[in-house]
């Protein structure tokens, strides 16, 4: 995996669906073309589409609803699952299939769920990511100076394979998302501005981060309150206040 984020490139603006915060996202499994939508920070439904195209059209929604609320906007869905922070928990990770709504597994993150993982994104505790290498988490940890943490997950099991301390801290922190087991962290400012990538973390030391220049994203509406790489597509799905936007 050599993959590496040197630009931010044009932005497309989808829609405008649901409220100022959500998430939303393609199912990054081979040969996937659906639709996810989370409107809000809790809720107990996932809004799902065919594809892009039918996530553009008017009345294409399947309407999900999941066993357990979710909360913040750190979900991600990877091979017919639906992974997220269970909101009537500090630090729980559910794995939920999305065709017969049933708990496929679950996980206490330790250390987790203390803090927001994002200063600029305070409902969110728990921020799930997809790469080519899979299924991870990040979270802040105020123990360690709300610097962030990153843990790699088995995304059958849930079982915790690596955890790592990085140098990227969560304060004016709106997102992050990772590509090739690099955590790439974009930062912002209260009143919402031209968002930034300005920290990197790298498990393999194959980038130099100290000399990486900060990237900044095309100008747009405020602040993201989610962004999901999808490592076939190499594009990210944005939630810009409520617009729906790729770059």
């Amino acid at each position: 995996c050599s993959s590496e984020v040197v630009g931010i490139k044009s932005l497309k603006i989808v829609k405008k669906a649901g409220d100022a915060n959500g998430s939303w996202m393609k199912d990054p499994t081979k040969g996937s073309a659906k639709i996810y939508l989370f409107s809000g920070t809790r809720n107990t439904t996932v809004l799902a589409y065919a594809s892009l195209k039918t996530f553009t059209e008017p009345n294409s929604t399947k309407v999900i609803q999941l066993p357990f609320p979710w909360h913040g906007t750190g979900h991600v869905v990877y091979n017919g699952f639906v992974y997220y922070h269970n909101a009537d928990t500090n630090n729980e990770i559910l794995k939920v299939h999305l065709s017969n709504r049933t708990v496929a597994d679950r996980v206490l993150l330790p250390g987790a769920g203390r803090m927001p993982a994002y200063s600029l994104n305070p409902h969110t505790l728990l921020d799930l990511a997809v790469d080519e290498m899979g299924l991870w988490s990040i979270h802040a940890d105020p123990d360690f100076g709300g610097n962030l943490v990153i843990t790699k997950l088995d995304h059958s099991s849930l079982a915790v394979e690596h955890t790592w301390d990085t140098n990227c801290n969560s304060r004016d922190a709106e997102a992050a998302f990772m590509v090739c087991g690099t955590l790439y962290v974009v930062y912002n400012s209260h009143y919402g501005g031209r968002s930034s990538i300005q920290c990197l973390f790298d498990i393999h030391d194959s980038i130099y981060t100290e000399s990486i220049p900060v990237l900044f994203f095309p100008k747009r509406y405020t602040s993201h309150s989610a962004l999901r790489f999808h490592p076939k597509d190499k594009q990210l799905y944005a939630w810009d206040d409520g617009y729906q936007t790729i770059y």
